[in-house]
């Protein structure tokens, strides 16, 4: 997967979906870039480390989301859907973000419906309790002889429920196959989509899930720097 620094000026095609990875580490954006509501959940964090994350990541979308829209960043409006999704009102770009650690992803395209997951790999307590719990037996048996798939299996189908707008309790509606990286969604929706992991390094698993009516999409991966 070639990750690259982003051109100067950004262009968004109609089957085009850009990823950008951010190090909310060394990011940073002035806690007034945020709306009041924003501020008042960056507050709310217990630890100083997790609220400069979240600003920088709030930050970092609304920056990324006016170089599409050119305008002004800190005007955006966004609404969200039941299980929390933002959106942008009377806009055609479509996002999603995820973030784990000090690490978060951005994903954007146009008219598509387009949900990303992140996930640090770690070491999962009662891990066979919580794959009976979310996953199918075709995809149980096989996390339980390769547990280190766990995260592999979850983020595709996260990714998925985000792109949706569902809410977790779908998980073990939806089965990943991930010989061909398909999903058998929920309630046989009409549209079609592509799943397809991304490769960061061997600490994170990821994946990403796009409403797709065409041949094929065109996926640029950035590293994020605006």
């Amino acid at each position: 997967m070639n990750w690259q620094n982003p051109p100067k000026e950004l262009e968004l095609g109609a089957n085009d979906v850009h990823v950008w990875q951010v190090d909310l580490d060394v990011t940073a954006f002035p806690i007034e870039l945020l709306s009041t509501d924003e501020q008042s959940r960056a507050n709310r964090f217990k630890f100083e480390q997790h609220r400069q994350r979240f600003i920088a990541g709030r930050g970092f979308l609304r920056s990324l989301l006016a170089r599409y829209l050119n305008t002004d960043p800190a005007i955006l409006e966004f609404d969200y859907g039941s299980h929390g999704k933002p959106f942008l009102k009377d806009s055609s770009i479509q996002f999603n973000l995820a973030h784990s650690e000090n690490l978060a992803l951005f994903a954007v395209s146009v008219d598509r419906a387009i949900g990303i997951d992140i996930e640090y790999i770690r070491t999962i307590d009662q891990l066979d309790a919580l794959v009976q719990r979310f996953f199918l037996p075709s995809e149980a048996r096989t996390i339980q002889a390769q547990p280190e798939l766990f995260f592999q299996y979850w983020t595709c189908k996260e990714a998925f429920l985000k792109a949706t707008g569902t809410g977790l309790s779908k998980l073990k509606e939806l089965e990943i196959d991930r010989t061909q990286l398909k999903t058998i969604p929920i309630e046989a929706r009409p549209q079609q989509w592509q799943l397809q992991e991304i490769a960061i390094n061997d600490q994170f698993a990821s994946a990403i899930a796009v409403e797709c009516n065409c041949p094929t999409l065109s996926f640029s991966y950035f590293l994020g720097s605006l």
